[in-house]
């Protein structure tokens, strides 16, 4: 009777109920594909399948990010959550796609899990800013999308940090820049006119030339223009410069280091 009760409470001790492992120990301790659901930011949709809309301005489908108004895609795009699924192998994540909208419920093999969207972010933060390339790169649209605190001060060490590779780096500003756009509220181009246009197209040329001569004026001209959709532009097109200034504009835009 002793050994039982013995056994009993060793057992015990190496038993840990769901409720109590963190989310990254729940994904990891089973092969195959996990699908990790969780709210999305209010603006946020799609079809559940193949497209995310309203991210800041974009439609973002498989590895493509869309500019809005481009005449694509032509589906309804619903709210709904986030539909995460995880490729794990060998307990390491090998592989990430987000999806928002209504939920599918042919995904056969795939097990669920429902947390809330700060848990979500907080997993998927811990990812971007420690995971290995390519998932951590992968989990920055994600992290974006959650429905939690604003991740930009993360993003901002991210895209600092000489130590995360490249393309981590350069997803974390791409991802800024439509940040620091939204917080200054340059997104309304209801009002805009041919002659907007041809502002963003004169800052466009302008991105196009040597770092050394685009990004200083690049600079200033987010900072201070008095064209809405020249900033915008100048914004967006630092996001996609990888220039550790475009980090520091960003930061000084945002009211953060």
């Amino acid at each position: 009777m002793r050994r039982s009760v013995g056994a009993l409470a060793i057992a015990m001790v190496y038993v840990v109920p769901a409720t109590a492992q963190t989310l990254s120990q729940r994904v990891q301790t089973t092969d195959g594909r996990v699908e990790i659901v969780y709210a999305s930011r209010p603006v946020a949709c799609g079809d559940g399948r193949s497209y995310i809309g309203h991210v800041f301005g974009h439609t973002v489908a498989g590895t493509g990010v869309y500019q809005r108004n481009s005449g694509w895609p032509e589906r309804p795009c619903l709210p709904g959550p986030i539909r995460l699924e995880a490729t794990v192998l060998d307990g390491e994540i090998t592989h990430l796609r987000a999806y928002v909208g209504p939920l599918a419920t042919d995904v056969a093999g795939a097990r669920t899990i429902e947390v809330p969207a700060r848990e979500a972010a907080s997993w998927l933060g811990q990812l971007v800013a420690s995971g290995r390339s390519p998932v951590a790169g992968e989990a920055v649209l994600p992290l974006v999308l959650a429905d939690a605190p604003d991740p930009w001060p993360l993003l901002l060490r991210v895209a600092r940090d000489d130590d995360r590779p490249r393309a981590v780096r350069t997803d974390a500003l791409f991802w800024l820049g439509n940040g620091v756009i939204d917080h200054l509220g340059l997104d309304d181009r209801a009002s805009e006119t041919p002659d907007d246009e041809m502002r963003s197209q004169a800052v466009f040329v302008l991105s196009q030339r040597p770092r050394d001569e685009s990004v200083p004026e690049l600079v200033e001209i987010a900072r201070a223009n008095k064209h809405a959709s020249a900033r915008r532009a100048a914004i967006f097109w630092l996001g996609q410069s990888g220039d550790a200034r475009a980090a520091d504009t960003f930061a000084e835009l945002l009211g953060t280091r």
